[in-house]
């Protein structure tokens, strides 16, 4: 090779990144290689801005995080000083192997709980567990700032959580009752104020509290109530100022939104509540309260805590806020433990989050705020305190797309402190991509989205809106002039309203007569719905296609239905109907009569000024409801409803069809195949396997000798996605002499009956079996642990 081609190649080459390391056993002091890190990532970005600042061309960086817990007490903020180039991105990125640890409050030491010996405190919990409470002395551990518990929910500001208990990253249970349902509101005396209804004078409600259980609260500090108290979909938690006993009823400490109605609205729907942060109500194994005024937490433990990770939240604001920077990455950190969010990114452009943990927090995983390609990918979100993954760009009257993608995470138990209306997934603005999420097990919606030119494909969506009725998995409405935006090849399954009375859950709804909304293709639903599977409440217009319902309600459930939804949403945008909500404004706002909206959505212009009409079309949609019929599907015993070659529906054609928003003037269409087995998550460099995470035996430790053959306790760390475990005790090593095989739902189990003086030998299995995306078992961590029970009594 000559020198001139040598040379050539060199120019032509990529800079290399320089790199930086940190290490929890590192000193901000050192150079910040492998041999001499950095203690913090504030000290490892001050060094690439100094990089920055020293080259003529920067070559991007590169900080290796290192194996550990690092403890967080303020944001890390990234600014455009610290942005990467198009070619040279910052990446913060996890040591190879390792998972390093971003806590945002305290690890605490399980030896400094202790039996409750306040004979007044003792008193007023329950005696069934009085001699099984611990409380831990918060004061005397330096912990003082414990947040407000509330008023938080519909219509309020937002608040960062109070701080709380995580034992094994599970968020432990505030003391409520019941512990199971709710409780009917009785007869409401004075509905107090109602914000929504132009009464700002936060005027106190009084009901009747509709059990006799309330009498144990009289003496409650920080009592709340929890619950739906006007209408279906706004959940609440606020104070309660008096109990009341010879009335029979709470007064509350200030107004609901909605005010407070029994029966509420609509459908007469069963208002509810249950009470909450009660010392009084520790019952069940995992139920804890704080006591504010004296700085003491009570705790019944979930099992005994020698060999548990025990954490209290303290960080009440993000992790990282990224602002007005590009080109940066965080790849394979694990965020817990904090009142606050995770990441926010505001502004600035192809910001990347990349196989990233956000669990046990007080508010949300990750919140993108405008700015342009931002990525979301491969993470996991879980027990996080205020939905998943929130974003926002793109313009919308010029339909510029935001190009934001958020693809192949698994969130789930997603909303702990604010229930209604923070979604797994919140996509606002245009073109943003939603695509092989899982998202599962919460009280209310899987996504929702505002806007325009959103594509949301090959998602699974199950196990949601548990707490909630008048509502969609998938959610959007009350703008004419969203359109442009795709729901296909999705799974929904499992989708059932838990609340009596009410209008029902679906598996999509768009409500509040918005008008050709999306185009909704190929996607399959099983049980997916209380009264319907896809419902319009008004409006219509939006393209339903080509998709697959097994053993679920109606299919379309429209109200007032078709032509006369449309007709509605019309009035709402040509007259002063009553609750237009604002659509005459919303038109005008976006010219749909100009462009881009002229051309891309004529139809809405043809509506809004003509009075075009033609209805919902429908058109080669599936709808299976007997079990002869389930054998075109590949296995549906395991959720697999892939369609098989020779089903009949495969020689469907839809006639001269006329469908606008699909594209269709006068085509005949046959049914399309749908993709079934590219649905939910996949595996990726991130993500290299799909199945429960892993996870390991606590205690007893191994060889743990001398216990009680009638009461022996076997517990594990929790894997996190596990539906159920499998608990395998044997007399030998290679479990083949079985005298225990036991499925739980907990991850604890305790023995009784065995053989004294025996040496056991245990392991332990999570499974999950309720979705495609993540279906299997996988053993503990550890090989099989043995004990040895004490000889027999005397």
């Amino acid at each position: 090779m000559n020198f001139a081609v040598l040379v050539c190649l060199l120019w032509s080459s990529p800079l290399l990144a320089v790199e930086y390391h940190v290490s929890p056993m590192g000193d901000d002091a050192n150079v910040g290689s492998a041999d001499a890190p950095f203690a913090t990532l504030e000290r490892a970005r001050d060094a690439v801005r100094e990089r920055r600042e020293a080259v003529a061309e920067f070559e991007g960086a590169t900080v290796i995080v290192h194996e550990g817990r690092y403890e967080r007490r303020a944001t890390l903020v990234l600014d455009a000083n610290d942005a990467g180039e198009p070619n040279a991105p910052v990446v913060y990125r996890a040591a190879d192997g390792a998972r390093p640890l971003f806590d945002g409050g305290y690890l605490v030491d399980p030896t400094h709980f202790a039996r409750v010996d306040d004979d007044q405190i003792r008193e007023r919990l329950l005696e069934s567990v009085r001699d099984d409470v611990l409380q831990l002395d918060l004061g005397a551990l330096g912990i003082t700032d414990y947040g407000s518990f509330g008023p938080r929910g519909w219509g309020r500001s937002e608040i960062a959580a109070p701080m709380e208990l995580f034992i094994d990253r599970m968020p432990q249970s505030i003391a409520q009752w019941p512990n199971e349902g709710s409780i009917p509101l009785g007869e409401v005396h004075d509905r107090g104020g109602a914000p929504r209804e132009g009464d700002q004078s936060n005027r106190s409600a009084v009901f009747e509290y509709n059990t006799e259980r309330a009498e144990r609260w009289v003496d409650a500090n920080d009592l709340h109530i929890a619950g739906h108290f006007g209408v279906t979909w706004a959940h609440d938690t606020i104070g309660i100022a008096e109990v009341d006993v010879e009335a029979g009823t709470f007064t509350t400490d200030g107004a609901h939104y909605y005010a407070f109605a029994q029966p509420g609205r609509p459908a007469n729907f069963q208002t509810h509540y249950v009470a909450v942060n009660l010392l009084e109500e520790i019952e069940q194994p995992g139920e804890y309260f704080i006591d504010r005024e004296a700085g003491k937490l009570y705790i019944l433990p979930p099992h005994p805590l020698t060999y548990s990770t025990v954490q209290l939240s303290a960080l009440d604001e993000p992790f990282v806020r990224i602002e007005n920077a590009s080109h940066v990455r965080i790849e394979g950190l694990t965020f817990e433990n904090t009142r606050g969010d995770g990441i926010v990114i505001a502004e600035g452009s192809d910001n990347r989050i990349a196989g990233c943990t956000f669990r046990a927090l007080g508010g949300i995983a990750v919140d993108m705020e405008g700015g342009r390609g931002h990525q979301v990918f491969d993470c996991d979100i879980y027990y996080t305190g205020r939905g998943g993954i929130r974003a926002s760009g793109g313009d919308r009257q010029s339909l510029e797309p935001a190009e934001h993608r958020i693809v192949n995470n698994d969130i789930h138990r997603f909303n702990r402190w604010i229930r209604g209306y923070n979604p797994g997934i919140r996509a606002e603005g245009v073109g943003i991509e939603i695509e092989h999420n899982h998202l599962h097990h919460s009280d209310h919606q899987g996504i929702t989205f505002a806007g325009n030119e959103h594509r949301m494909a090959f998602n699974e969506l199950h196990h949601l809106l548990k707490d909630i009725s008048d509502m969609g998995a998938i959610y959007a409405g009350r703008d004419p002039t969203f359109a442009g935006n795709v729901i296909e090849h999705n799974f929904f399954h499992h989708l059932s309203m838990q609340h009596e009375g009410g209008p029902g859950v679906q598996a999509i709804f768009f409500d509040d007569d918005t008008i050709y909304i999306a185009r909704v293709f190929g996607n399959v639903f099983y049980r997916a719905g209380s009264t319907g599977v896809i419902k319009f409440n008004g409006g219509g217009g939006a393209s339903v296609a080509n998709n697959v319902s097994i053993e679920g309600p109606r299919f379309l459930q429209e109200t007032p239905g078709d032509v006369a939804g449309i007709d509605r949403a019309i009035r709402k945008i040509t007259t002063d109907y009553r609750g237009s909500h604002n659509f005459p404004e919303r038109i005008a706002a976006m010219r749909v009569d100009e462009e881009p909206y002229r051309s891309r959505y004529p139809y809405i212009y043809e509506t809004a000024f003509h009075g075009y009409n033609e209805g919902t079309p429908r058109w080669n949609n599936v709808i299976v409801r007997n079990n002869d019929e389930m054998r075109h599907f590949v296995n549906p015993g395991d959720l697999n409803f892939a369609i098989r070659s020779n089903a009949p529906w495969l020689n469907m054609v839809a006639e001269d069809v006329y469908d606008r928003v699909h594209g269709a003037d006068g085509q005949d269409i046959a049914f399309e195949q749908i993709p079934f087995g590219r649905i939910g998550l996949k595996e990726t460099t991130h993500r290299p396997a799909l199945g429960p995470i892993a996870f390991s035996k606590l205690g007893p430790a191994d060889d743990t000798a001398e216990l009680d053959a009638n009461a022996v306790e076997l517990w594990w760390q929790p894997s996190y996605n596990a539906d159920r475990y499998h608990l395998v005790v044997a007399r030998d090593r290679e479990l083949t002499d079985i005298v225990l095989d036991k499925q739980a739902v907990t991850h604890n189990v305790k023995l009784d009956q065995l053989e004294p003086n025996r040496t056991y030998y245990w392991q332990v299995y999570a499974a999950t079996t309720r979705s495609r995306s993540n279906r299997g078992l996988r053993i503990a961590s550890e090989e099989p642990w043995q004990f040895k029970t004490a000889g027999a009594r005397e």
